[in-house]
C-alpha cells in the first residue's frame, strides 16, 4: 500500500493511500483526488513496479516536482520524498511493508544498550577513522563502486535540501535501507540535557506482526557504542566472533548471530550521534567496503546537521534583528498617534474649560482621526503578521470600492484633496474576501491623500472589466509627484515608507499579501502628467491566477 500525506494546498492534512498498482495524482483521480484547481485533471502517475513505486508526470502544464526538481523522465519514489503538483505538497510515506519510528514515538525500552548481560556481546573485528579522509574511498570493485557514488550523490541532494535535523535523519535512513543490506537500525542522537545517546530513528526492514505487543526490541551493545563515541570510528563487529556455542558448531542461524555496523556522526571534534545496522549473519556479513561506507555517510551526515543548526541560529538572530527594526518602525509612529491624541486631548480640556464648542470640536476631530490610525495600525498588523484564508464568495466590486471611498471621503475634506469614482457598469462578481479588499481600496486611497498637495490634490478611483484578461481591475491614480525611480522596487517591503515617521511602511506591503492571496497581483507605474497608479487585478474565477511578474509596470513617461 503506498501512502500520501498532503502538506500543503488545499487538501492539507489528508492521508491517501492506494493499493492499486497504476495510481492518477490529478483532480480526476478516483484514488488520489485533489481539489487543487492549480492541478490538472490528469496531473502525474505512479506506477507499482518490483523495484518499488515509480512517478511520472502526464504532460500537465504546471509540472510535477520531486525533492524541488521538476520530472523528465520515471524515477523510483523514497520513503520522505515531497511532491509538488501545482500549489499542493504531498509526502511520500512509502510502502507499509516497512515500519519506522522517530523522535517521541519511540517506546523508551525499545533499544537495549545492556547486550553484555544477554551473552551476545559484540566483538570488534575492524575500524576505520571519521575524518575527511572517510570520504574519499580507494578503487573498490565496480558494483561497490557505483553503489558508493549513488550514496554519496543521494546524500549530497539530501543535504542541499537544507531539511531539519528530524528529516535529514529519515533521510539519511533512507539511502542506507536502499543500498545497505540491513535488517534493523537505529540512528542516536547526543542529547545535552540526559547527558546520553538517545534513539531519533529507528526502523524495521519488516513491519512485525501486529500481536499487540508493538515492535520487538533491538538488541545493541553498550561497549560498542562507547568505543564508537571514544574514538571517533566506524567499526565491525559480529556477536558471532567469540561466542563458544557458535564455536561448537551450532547452527549460526537457531541461535541468532548477527553482523553490525555502528559509524558516528561527526561534526569537526564533536560527536553529535551514531548510526547502528545490524543484520542476521546468514542473510548477510558486512564488510570493509560497507564499513567504509557508512562512516562516510556518518561524517557527511555530521556536518548537515552542524550547517543547519549554523544556518538556524543565523535565521534567529536575522529575526532578532527583525523584531528589533519593527519595534522601532512601529514605535515612531504609534508615538506620533498618542501626541496627535495628546494634544487633541488638550485642546477639548481647554475648549471645555472655556465653554468654547468650537474649540471642543477641534480637539475631537484630531483625536478622531488620530483613532482611526490606530484602528487601521491594527487592521494592518494582523493582516500582515500572520498567513490567512480569505473568506471567499462572489461580490460586486464596485460596492466595496464605494463603501471604503465614503470611507476615505472625510480625510479627503479635511486635507483639502478631491476625491472622485469612475465605477465601470459591466463589472460581473468575483470571487472575493470583502474584508481584505475592502482594506486594499482604503490604504491605497489614504495613501493618494498623503501624497498630493492640499487644494490642488485630485485622486481618480476608477474600476473596469478587461474580458480578454478575465480579470477586474481596481485603479487609484493621483496627481502628486509619483514614486521616485530609487523606491519603485522598495515600495512594497514591509516597514518601507516614502512618509518618514509619518507612515508605517505597512499599508502596501499588506495591500500585495492581500491581492496575492485573492490570485491577483497589484501593480504601479508612474503617469506620464505626472502622479502614481496603482492597479489591483482580481481573476473573475476562482482558481485562476494573474500571471507572475513585478509589482512594478512600465513607466507611462
Amino acid at each position: 500500500m503506498a501512502t500520501l500525506v498532503a502538506l500543503q494546498g488545499p487538501d492539507k492534512g489528508r492521508t491517501l493511500k492506494t493499493t492499486d498498482d497504476v495510481v492518477l495524482i490529478g483532480r480526476g483521480s478516483a484514488q488520489v483526488p485533489l481539489t487543487d484547481q492549480t492541478v490538472s485533471r490528469r496531473h502525474a502517475e505512479m506506477e507499482r513496479k518490483e523495484a518499488g513505486w515509480f512517478i511520472r508526470d502526464l504532460g500537465s502544464a504546471n509540472g510535477t516536482f520531486v525533492n524541488g526538481v521538476r520530472l523528465r523522465n520515471p524515477i523510483r519514489l523514497k520513503h520522505g520524498d515531497q511532491i509538488r503538483v501545482g500549489s499542493t505538497l504531498l509526502v511520500y510515506a512509502g510502502d507499509e511493508k516497512v515500519q519506522q519510528l522517530v523522535g517521541g514515538s519511540i517506546p523508551t525500552d525499545l533499544v537495549s544498550l545492556d547486550a553484555g548481560s544477554l551473552n551476545v556481546d559484540a566483538s570488534i573485528i575492524s575500524s576505520i577513522p571519521s575524518s575527511e579522509d572517510s570520504i574519499v574511498m580507494a578503487a573498490p570493485e565496480m558494483q561497490y563502486a557505483v553503489r558508493a557514488w549513488k550514496v554519496l550523490t543521494d546524500l549530497s541532494a539530501a543535504i542541499g535540501s537544507m531539511l531539519d535535523t528530524e528529516e535529514l535523519l529519515i533521510r539519511v535512513m533512507d539511502i542506507i535501507f536502499d543500498e545497505v543490506p540491513v535488517d534493523h537500525a537505529v540512528i542516536f542522537v547526543y542529547d545535552d540535557a540526559a547527558r546520553e545517546m538517545l534513539p531519533e530513528v529507528v526502523r524495521y526492514r519488516h513491519r512485525p506482526r501486529d500481536d499487540g505487543g508493538g515492535p520487538p526490541p533491538i538488541i545493541t551493545s553498550r561497549t560498542i557504542l562507547q568505543h564508537v563515541m571514544q574514538t571517533r570510528s566506524g567499526v565491525l563487529s559480529s556477536n558471532a566472533v567469540t561466542d563458544e556455542r557458535f564455536r561448537s558448531g551450532k547452527s549460526v542461524q537457531n541461535l541468532g548471530m548477527r553482523s553490525v555496523i555502528c559509524a558516528p556522526i561527526v561534526a569537526r571534534d564533536q560527536i553529535l550521534g551514531v548510526i547502528h545496522l545490524d543484520s542476521p549473519v546468514q542473510n548477510h556479513t558486512y564488510n570493509d567496503l560497507e564499513l567504509r561506507m557508512l562512516t562516510a555517510i556518518g561524517y557527511q551526515t555530521g556536518l548537515a546537521i552542524e550547517n543547519a543548526r549554523l544556518v538556524q541560529a543565523q535565521v534567529q538572530r536575522e529575526r532578532l534583528a527583525a523584531a528589533g527594526e519593527t519595534v522601532a518602525y512601529l514605535s515612531h509612529y504609534i508615538k506620533n498617534i498618542l501626541q496627535g491624541m495628546r494634544s487633541g486631548a488638550d485642546i477639548i480640556e481647554r475648549g471645555l474649560g472655556r465653554r468654547e464648542l468650537p474649540l471642543t470640536e477641534q480637539g475631537w476631530r484630531i483625536v478622531a482621526k488620530n483613532l482611526d490610525k490606530s484602528y487601521n495600525l491594527m487592521l494592518n498588523m494582523l493582516a500582515f503578521s500572520k498567513e490567512r484564508e480569505p473568506k471567499l464568495e462572489f461580490l460586486q466590486v464596485n460596492r466595496i470600492v464605494e463603501e471604503a471611498v465614503a470611507l476615505a471621503q472625510k480625510p479627503a475634506d479635511d486635507a483639502k484633496v478631491v476625491l472622485l469614482t469612475d465605477l465601470a457598469d459591466d463589472l460581473p462578481p468575483v470571487p472575493l474576501d470583502y474584508d481584505g479588499i475592502h482594506q486594499v481600496v482604503l490604504n491605497l486611497v489614504t495613501n493618494a491623500i498623503d501624497a498630493v498637495r492640499p487644494e490642488v490634490g485630485v485622486i481618480n478611483v476608477r474600476t473596469r472589466f478587461e474580458a480578454d484578461q478575465r480579470r477586474v481591475a481596481i485603479v487609484v491614480a493621483d496627481n502628486g509627484p509619483g514614486v521616485p525611480a530609487d523606491q519603485m522596487l522598495k515600495i512594497f517591503e514591509p516597514f518601507h515608507s516614502t512618509k518618514g515617521h509619518g507612515g508605517t511602511g505597512l499599508g502596501l506591503a499588506v495591500s500585495k499579501k492581500i491581492v496575492e492571496e485573492l490570485g491577483g497581483r497589484i501593480v504601479l507605474r508612474n503617469l506620464p502628467e505626472g502622479g502614481a497608479e496603482f492597479s489591483v487585478n482580481l481573476p473573475i474565477t476562482r482558481g485562476e491566477k494573474e500571471r507572475s511578474g513585478d509589482t512594478m509596470g512600465p513607466s507611462a513617461g
